[in-house]
């Protein structure tokens, strides 16, 4: 992963580096981040994080990473690629709630009150789960008093820019301008 920092603070700045590296393991996405380019100035406050993704796989059912079959209790899922075991019972939680969904052992899943057919059809999307994650690491990692944000998406990066009392004009322009060097990066 390559990584950029600027800001009067090195010391501070290579801390912020390794407390998301440290995210990023936690968050399992380490292997998906490309680059990442830190701009922090504690005076102003300026914090601006700005993450380059790989490309991701496109989106597959679950009957493509796991085996799927009807119990007496309900349907049961084994999950063949353990790297969308996370992925999966956060969305098994979302789309049914934790009460009907059991996770029997680390990839056993047991779905209550939901049939075969309807849990075989249900796809992942890779692109988007990234987004997400990506965006909780980055949340992790700005400084609790930068409530203030602004929030660049687009297919492969995600940029961030948080200040604590107002965001200038200046700032937002700084984070489209990394925003686009970032996309256009050959890294």
């Amino acid at each position: 992963m390559k990584v950029e920092i600027e800001g009067p603070e090195k010391y501070g700045s290579e801390e912020y580096v390794e407390l998301f590296n440290g995210i990023l393991l936690d968050v399992g996405i380490t292997r998906m981040v490309e680059a990442v380019r830190f701009i922090i100035n504690p005076p102003d406050p300026l914090f601006l994080i700005s993450v380059r993704t790989r490309r991701s796989a496109g989106a597959v059912s679950i009957a493509e990473i796991a085996e799927v079959s009807q119990g007496k209790e309900g349907v049961l899922i084994n999950i063949i690629d353990e790297t969308y075991a996370p992925t999966l019972i956060l969305l098994l939680w979302r789309r049914y709630g934790r009460e009907r969904i059991e996770q029997l052992s680390r990839l056993e899943i047991l779905c209550r009150g939901v049939s075969e057919k309807e849990v075989s059809a249900i796809t992942i999307d890779p692109v988007e789960e990234l987004r997400s994650r990506v965006l909780d690491a980055i949340w992790r990692l700005l400084p609790e008093g930068l409530k203030i944000r602004h929030n660049i998406a687009s297919e492969k990066v995600l940029t961030v820019v948080a200040t604590e009392y107002e965001m200038r004009k200046e700032w937002v322009e700084l984070a489209e301008k990394v925003h686009r060097e970032m996309e256009a990066a050959d890294v």
